[in-house]
């Protein structure tokens, strides 16, 4: 029996501007604000965000306050996680919506592992995210 139950809970990005990353990730990835957590102070909440598979079906996203370490250039092959994957239904529409967005794209359409494609962006403090279809696997 595994451990796991084959689903990501949460990612969690650490935010120079906390409420400017959740309203970056409401309108770009529409997602829903489910909890905020922490002092009542706005610098110093977590705030939890959801897609649209809710609790049950979603993996969340928690945006804190980052520390006062300065943020170095970094490159997706530097030890430690590289980017937040998120599977689409339809790839061109959604493609479609993140240039409406005017998102900083990574790179273009690479062939995803086993069939499908992806692409990379950066969400508005520079973190690396992706789209991506499966097919076939």
């Amino acid at each position: 029996m595994s451990i796991v139950t084959g689903r990501l809970d949460h990612v969690a990005i650490a935010a120079a501007d906390v409420e400017a990353m959740v309203q970056w990730y409401q309108r770009v990835l529409e997602l829903k604000v489910v909890e905020r957590a922490g002092p009542n102070a706005p610098q110093r909440q977590r705030v939890y965000l959801i897609g649209p598979g809710g609790l049950g079906d979603g993996m969340m996203i928690e945006v804190m306050p980052r520390n006062e370490t300065p943020r170095h250039e970094r490159n997706s092959h530097e030890p430690g996680l590289s980017h937040v994957a998120w599977c689409v239904a339809d790839f061109d529409a959604a493609l479609a919506h993140l240039q409406s967005q005017r998102v900083e794209f990574l790179g273009g359409i690479v062939q995803a592992v086993g069939g499908g494609r992806l692409i990379s962006f950066a969400d508005c403090e520079g973190n690396m995210m992706q789209i991506v279809e499966r097919k076939g696997v």
